[in-house]
């Protein structure tokens, strides 16, 4: 199946086929000196863009001219943890994409830890594990922080909890594989998917699982979910979409229903889909955007054809979804009539998060540049975090 599809195994997507063939957890490319590349989202608070630096670092910058603010390394040096690098890391790279609340900024590195960063104080507040040697397995997904407590997914397969002011150890869940994906929360329950093919519901207060089971899919589920209206929305890599009751677990449909059809997904769904007016909008590494009904998994229109992997999550910018492909075309389809727009060719691999503020959208390339782009005009800025 993987020859009839040869355009989408670029990236991400061909690192990603390797280590699952191979069983390892490890490495999405290394670079010279052993160091993990990443590819984070951010977050806009006032007039400051935080975003996590493929170098290991935390970088403010001023929303309006890109002029960079300040700087925080996570980390300065640690020896090998045997992932098949060099025998230094020295720098933490971030993967997920950091969250704000309050004065602290929240990241995982993947060397393993999590760090929170004081806003004020322009400094680390604490790291977990706190110790100088201790680390956990890397941490991929992004965190989430809620009712005072930090959430992350690790590569060992666990779920922990946080106490979100200092750092100390609340609970941890353990499933049955690794987790690359970023938690989601809604009311008290947290739901993250696993590396096992399973969907859990966890229980935000005793780390218990909500569920009389997960709910199980034919794939590895590396995507971070969608919780809307009380149903949990989730890609996996068997190329399905699910729609699950958020209390039950309980399936409500599956897309595509019949695996047979000629127009089924060709790859994976790694990004998260969106939802604007009952209808999902979800990118999958064949190229495509599939736009479905919420409530039924119906597809609204044909799925809209970008022409290369999707595995930057989209963001909805006014009245339309915003996407970016793996090559760099960034486009705008209009939710009223579903029609896709061509905004700019960054000429740069795109597979971070977008994130948005004020009409622009905020595109993170694999060069460590960070675009600014304007929805209605396609006019693009330039900022350098490297």
């Amino acid at each position: 199946m993987w020859i009839k599809h040869n355009k989408v195994l670029l990236g991400k997507a061909l690192f990603l086929l390797v280590i699952l063939l191979l069983g390892g957890v490890t490495v999405l490319g290394c670079l010279p000196g052993g160091q993990p590349e990443g590819w984070p989202g951010g977050v806009v608070a006032d007039n400051t863009l935080f975003v996590g630096s493929m170098k290991g670092k935390l970088v403010a910058l001023n929303k309006s001219d890109g002029s960079r603010l300040w700087e925080v390394t996570l980390e300065t040096a640690r020896e090998s943890s045997g992932f098949g690098c060099a025998s230094e890391i020295t720098e933490a790279p971030i993967y997920g994409t950091p969250v704000l609340d309050g004065d602290l900024i929240y990241a995982g590195g993947y060397n393993g830890k999590i760090y929170a960063i004081s806003w004020s104080k322009r400094a680390r507040e604490w790291r977990y594990p706190s110790g100088e040697g201790d680390y956990l397995q890397p941490i991929v997904g992004g965190v989430v922080v809620s009712g005072g407590k930090v959430y992350f997914g690790c590569s060992d397969g666990k779920v922990y909890a946080l106490d979100a002011g200092t750092g100390d150890w609340e609970w941890e869940f353990q499933t049955g594989d690794k987790i690359w994906s970023t938690p989601a929360i809604d009311g008290n329950t947290l739901y993250i998917g696993s590396f096992d093919k399973k969907l859990y519901a966890i229980d935000t207060t005793t780390g218990e699982e909500k569920w009389s089971e997960p709910f199980e899919t034919e794939g590895t589920i590396a995507s971070t979910l969608l919780v809307y209206d009380g149903t949990v929305y989730i890609g996996s890599f068997d190329r399905h979409l699910y729609a699950i009751d958020a209390t039950s677990g309980e399936q409500i449909w599956q897309f595509p229903v019949d695996d047979e059809a000629e127009n089924n997904p060709g790859n994976w769904f790694w990004a998260k889909p969106v939802i604007y007016n009952n209808t999902i909008y979800a990118g999958n590494l064949d190229g495509k955007v599939y736009i479905l009904n919420a409530g039924t998994g119906a597809e609204v229109v044909d799925a809209i054809d970008l022409g290369s992997p999707i595995s930057s999550s989209p963001v909805l910018a006014g009245n339309s979804i915003v996407v970016a492909a793996e090559g760099g075309v960034v486009y705008a389809i209009d939710t009223a009539s579903n029609e896709q727009k061509r905004l700019v060719d960054l000429e740069e691999k795109v597979f971070a998060s977008l994130f948005t503020s004020d009409g622009v959208v905020y595109v993170h390339t694999d060069e460590d540049s960070l675009y600014v782009v304007d929805v209605q005009t396609g006019a693009i800025q330039e900022f350098n975090i490297r």
